[in-house]
């Protein structure tokens, strides 16, 4: 398994042919007969929810620096969805919350940078139900509470398709 596409073999080196299985165009191993299966990466991520606004975090690192995004990244190979979020949201924001706090929000799936392609859960929470205050802690520049108005008033761009989960967050809440 590979999340980009790849010209060798994970396993064994041998260059990678092509071949149609189940309808789909497979990268596959004609030395070690296996199909090497490119799938995405799972990610996930937490709306924090106020009257001031959803908290959105402005990256310090690619993709998209200086785009602004729901706090959220990869998950580790230990963690469920929740978990992961709500430990992204703390390492970017300094906001804490209990994964079992957290409710179901969405998903998407999304190219990423460099042909990986990425699928996100994303989680919202109200802000009475978290802890600290915010402030940019790594790979973040800035963080700041928008609602969809204030967002729209500035030149401000977001990371696709945060700005998806963002009005979803805001609407989920009921404030509209």
């Amino acid at each position: 398994m590979t999340t980009r596409s790849a010209d060798f073999c994970p396993y064994c080196g041998t260059e990678l042919a092509h071949r149609k299985i189940d309808g789909r165009d497979r990268q596959y191993c004609e030395s070690c007969e296996r199909v090497v299966w490119r799938n995405p990466v799972p990610t996930a991520g937490v709306a924090v929810v106020s009257d001031a606004g959803v908290l959105l975090t402005r990256r310090a690192i690619e993709p998209g620096v200086g785009d602004w995004a729901v706090p959220g990244g990869h998950l580790e190979l230990d963690e469920s969805p929740a978990a992961a979020a709500v430990r992204e949201l703390r390492e970017e924001t300094g906001v804490r919350v209990a994964p079992e706090d957290v409710t179901l929000l969405d998903t998407f799936a999304a190219d990423g940078a460099g042909g990986k392609r990425i699928v996100s859960v994303g989680f919202a929470v109200r802000r009475e139900d978290t802890t600290g205050d915010p402030e940019p802690r790594s790979e973040v520049s800035e963080v700041r509470w928008f609602t969809p108005e204030s967002f729209a008033e500035t030149d401000a761009a977001f990371l696709p398709p945060h700005r998806e989960r963002f009005e979803r967050a805001w609407k989920w809440f009921g404030r509209e």
